[in-house]
C-alpha cells in the first residue's frame, strides 16, 4: 500500500457516492449519520485517526449538510432534538450551538466553510444574517470571514481542513488566493466522483485522511492528497 493509499477510503452510503452529505470530520472527532456498514466504519477510523460518533440530526443521516464543525465546536440547526444535541455534546466533548439562518434554512454545512482557524461565509448571506456571526465566532472559536465568492454555497464547493482547500474548478484565481492567504493553507482546484465539481459533496476530510465517493478516480484522489493531506 502506497503512502497515499493509507490516507484514503473509497466508500458509498447505501449506494450514494455523494458521501460528503453523510459526514463531517474534524481533527478531534468525526460525526456520521446512521447507516454505514461496520466494516466501512472500521476503515474510516483508521484513516481519520480520531473517534467516530454515529448520530443523526433532525432524525436524518445527512449530517454533512446539516452541521458545521471544527475541533472546538459544533453548529446545529434549531430543529435538532434535545436528545440529539445532548448526545453530540457528551460524545464529542465540545460545545454545541443552535444557529438559525434566514437563508438556506438549516443547511449549515452547505453555507459555512470551516476549519480550526477560520469560518468562511458568502458576503451576501452574512449581510442577511448578521445576528448569528458573533455566535458562530464564539461557538467555533474562529474568525468569521466574509467574501463575495462565485458560489453562495461555499461549504459544498470547497473541502477545507487545517492543511489545504480543494476547490470547485470554476472558482477564480482571486478566490483561491484569498482562501490561501486568509486560512494559511494550500489551495488547488479539483473534482470528485469522475468529474463532479461539488467537492465537499463527494468527500469527508480531516487533516489525517479522506473518505471519497465510490466513483472518484485515482487521479482525483492524487489531487486531493496533494492539497489536503501531504506533508510539506
Amino acid at each position: 500500500m502506497s503512502e497515499e493509499e493509507r490516507h484514503f477510503v473509497v466508500a458509498d452510503y447505501k449506494g450514494s457516492w455523494n458521501i460528503g452529505a453523510f459526514g463531517v470530520a474534524t481533527d478531534k472527532f468525526v460525526i456520521l449519520g446512521e447507516g454505514f456498514r461496520p466494516k466501512l466504519l472500521n476503515e474510516m477510523k483508521k484513516v481519520f485517526k480520531v473517534p467516530i460518533i454515529i448520530q443523526n440530526v433532525m432524525d436524518e443521516p445527512i449530517v454533512g449538510v446539516l452541521l458545521a464543525a471544527n475541533s472546538r465546536g459544533i453548529l446545529v440547526p434549531p430543529q435538532i432534538s434535545d436528545i440529539e444535541l445532548k448526545n453530540l455534546e457528551e460524545k464529542t466533548g465540545v460545545p454545541v450551538e443552535k444557529i438559525e439562518f434566514k437563508t438556506y434554512e438549516n443547511a449549515l454545512g452547505n453555507i459555512l466553510l470551516v476549519n480550526d482557524k477560520v469560518t468562511f461565509i458568502h458576503k451576501d448571506i452574512a449581510e442577511k444574517n448578521k445576528h448569528v456571526l458573533k455566535v458562530i465566532e464564539d461557538a467555533l472559536d474562529t474568525e468569521v470571514i466574509t467574501y463575495k465568492f462565485t458560489f453562495p454555497i461555499i461549504g459544498t464547493v470547497v473541502a477545507l481542513n487545517n492543511k489545504g482547500a480543494l476547490t470547485h474548478p470554476m472558482m477564480t484565481d482571486e478566490e483561491l488566493e484569498f482562501i490561501k492567504k486568509t486560512a494559511n493553507v494550500r489551495v488547488g482546484k479539483g473534482t470528485v466522483n469522475m468529474g463532479s465539481p461539488y467537492i465537499r459533496s463527494g468527500l469527508i476530510v480531516n487533516s489525517h485522511g479522506v473518505v471519497v465517493g465510490l466513483r472518484t478516480t485515482g487521479l482525483e484522489m492524487h489531487r486531493a492528497y496533494e492539497i489536503l493531506i501531504a506533508e510539506e
